[in-house]
Formats: structure tokens, sequence, C-alpha cells
């Protein structure tokens, strides 16, 4: 083994984010919505590759995504916030590449640019067969369901929410029950 060899998460992988877009951007399409804009799918893409923090860990739907291998004590949602800004980033140039690849096209709808997959797109992310393709699609399906009638406003308002790690409930639960909680800072100035 090279030890000089870099680790590389999935998610810095091109084809890796297209794949996951494709998937995302179908089941935008089997809500019946005419496509999203670029704001709304990065939402919907990072809150559906992190669902717990929009699902409440118990019923149903939980219990489909658990099914899914999701899990909603996984310590990365205690840094939820900083990696939703990076990857939220990368958004705009992974949809301008499935543009150009004929699996995504983008309209105006209402004086704002939507992006909704093509025929070709659906034929593509059909081909998918990977555990995680499957596992992603079941979670998309969920997180969109669930915001796609939010206005962008409430849905801004609500995402800031869930990411705060100090919410009721919120995505450091599970880090705050391993470390217990955070240390009080004294209101009273250091003196030395």
């Amino acid at each position: 083994m090279e030890a000089h060899r870099p680790i590389l998460a999935p998610e810095d992988e091109v084809p890796f984010r297209l794949a996951q877009l494709l998937l995302l951007l179908d089941a935008v399409a089997g809500q019946g919505a005419g496509g999203a804009s670029l704001e709304r799918i990065g939402y919907y893409d990072f809150l559906s590759a992190n669902p717990f923090l929009v699902v409440p860990a118990e019923g149903r739907e939980a219990s489909l995504l658990r099914l899914a291998g999701f899990d909603p004590q996984v310590l990365a949602y205690a840094s939820s916030s900083q990696r939703f800004t990076s990857r939220r980033e990368r958004i705009q140039h992974d949809l301008s590449l499935l543009v150009a690849y004929g699996c995504c096209q983008v309209h105006n709808s209402g004086g704002v640019l939507a992006y909704s997959i093509t025929m070709d797109g659906q034929l593509l992310s059909a081909q998918f067969t990977a555990t995680y393709a499957s596992s992603f699609s079941t979670a998309a399906s969920i997180v969109v369901r669930r915001l796609r009638k939010l206005s962008d406003k409430r849905l801004r308002e609500q995402t800031a929410h869930w990411l705060r790690p100090d919410g009721g409930g919120g995505p450091a639960a599970a880090l705050m029950s391993v470390l217990g909680p955070a240390p009080r800072t004294s209101a009273a100035p250091w003196e030395g």
C-alpha cells in the first residue's frame, strides 16, 4: 500500500457527484416538479445525503432510511454546516456538466432558471446499480417530498435551523452524547 497517496472522499470525485445529481433530479421529476432552481438543488442535494437532518429519528420515513443504510447518530452530522458550504459551491459546475452531456436541461420558470433531468439522464440514472444509488434515491425521494412545498425563504430558514448543532434534537446530539456538554465560558473577562 502506498502511503503517499491521498485519501479521497467520494464527494471529491466528479463522476460520483454527477451520478448523485442525476439521482436527485430523477427524484425531483418523480415528485411531479418541472425542475428546481440552483439554490433549491443545492439544498436538496446536501439534505438528501444527510437525511436525518430533515427526518425525525422515529417514524416510517426514519425506518425506510435506516433500511437504506442511513444512521441518525453518525458523528458527521455535527459538522454539517461546514460540509454544506463546500458541497454547495460545486453544484453549479456539476449541473453545467450534466447539461453539456445532455442529461439535464435548463429552462426559465417564472424568471428563475430551473434544472430538470432529460430522458437521456433518466435512462442513465436507471442503470446505476450500486447499493448507494438505491439508498440515495430513497433519501432524495423522502427529502424532496418533504421540502418541495416550502417557499424558498422558508427552505433557507429551515435549513439554517437544521444545520445548527445546538438546535433542539439537532445534528450534534450524537456528538454531545459522547463528549458531554460544551464547556461554559465565563461572562467575566479573564484577568491575569
